[in-house]
């Protein structure tokens, strides 16, 4: 779809959500879908434009009534409008430019906790406490959830063995990047074998197991004047709670106080929601998962920007991280006598 289409359509959805349709509009980002910010003389809003044959009518419903609980529940995320007539999307379009609208309020005064090009290359250096405030924001997620439950007629995809690592995982076969070497490839393909063997048999019990975000990375967190706050709900569905809190940590491993970082994401989530020993015990395979998924992303998609960047600078980072795990050597972020290790044990 042209960009001239989708904001035509996106102008077309305003006065079904009750809003101004001559507001500005300002074209924010195009992943999945085409996210635009619209200006409403009530308040800015950000208008999705959800891509066909990603997401089924069931389960982007899914997704705007979770987030509305949430809120209900007191955890800082968007504000989900309705149509005039109190549905939750709108459907505007003919042929190849229909599109699936959704409206959410936009998050004033918010900016990202990072972004991932600078935390990679460590020049994003938090402290620990703000890792602490993160795992807070999680564990309070998931607790909301534990209490919400499923929606009705429940439909997204699951995190689970097969979703990471199986042989068709929900964001693509991360061996098929085209920017890989023959060994490379053979490399995470190992590497993936091995991980869903191992998330097979791992433990899938209400404590640690259930809703989660599956992407809160340093984009999708946004510093308030009141704290965090969780946007893009677009991957969330079933899966491990540890899944979230190592994809929001994935891109500092390499920074020289990772261990502190780490430290203080779990103490923060144990504050709000208990934590297996179970969980903690395959926090280096989900770091390995969240590295996969990221190849297979781009894999899907060769010649996207964000694709070429993973393929440059994600894609070495994640051999490495499945050539230590395939071959039973301590990731990367490990030393042999982890005081990390240490610590968990002593606290479970």
């Amino acid at each position: 779809m042209q960009l001239d289409d989708a904001i035509r359509i996106a102008r077309a959805a305003l006065p079904h959500f009750g809003l101004d349709d001559a507001a500005p509009i300002a074209f924010v980002k195009y992943r999945e879908n085409h996210v635009f910010r619209a200006d409403d003389p009530a308040g800015p809003v950000a208008v999705r434009l959800h891509r066909p044959g990603y997401r089924d009518d069931d389960e982007v419903r899914t997704e705007l009534e979770y987030l509305r609980a949430l809120r209900a529940a007191g955890v800082p995320v968007p504000d989900v409008l309705t149509t005039t007539g109190g549905a939750p999307f709108v459907r505007l379009g003919h042929g190849e430019t229909e599109r699936l609208v959704s409206v959410q309020r936009w998050i004033r005064d918010a900016a990202p906790f990072g972004d991932i090009a600078p935390a990679l290359s460590g020049e994003h250096d938090p402290e620990p406490e703000e890792f602490a405030a993160i795992g807070r924001l999680l564990g309070r997620l998931h607790a909301a959830g534990d209490v919400i439950g499923r929606p009705a007629a429940f439909r997204r995809g699951s995190w689970d063995a097969a979703g990471l690592a199986g042989p068709d995982p929900l964001w693509g076969d991360p061996s098929a990047l085209a920017s890989l070497t023959a060994d490379e490839r053979e490399i995470i393909a190992d590497g993936a074998r091995g991980l869903f063997a191992r998330l097979r048999i791992l433990a899938s019990s209400a404590a640690d197991y259930g809703i989660v975000h599956a992407d809160a990375t340093p984009e999708n967190l946004l510093v308030t004047a009141g704290g965090l706050a969780l946007i893009d709900f677009d991957d969330f569905g079933l899966g491990w709670f540890v899944f979230d809190l190592v994809t929001a940590i994935f891109h500092h491993a390499r920074n020289p106080r990772y261990p502190d970082y780490e430290r203080a994401i779990i103490e923060g989530y144990r504050s709000e929601r208990p934590l297996s020993a179970v969980s903690l015990a395959a926090w280096d395979d989900f770091m390995l998962a969240r590295g996969l998924t990221y190849l297979g992303w781009a894999a899907e998609r060769p010649g996207d920007p964000a694709s070429d960047f993973i393929s440059a600078v994600v894609a070495p980072w994640v051999v490495e991280i499945a050539d230590a795990a395939r071959t039973d050597r301590p990731a990367p972020w490990r030393v042999p006598t982890s005081t990390r290790q240490t610590a968990w044990t002593e606290t479970v």
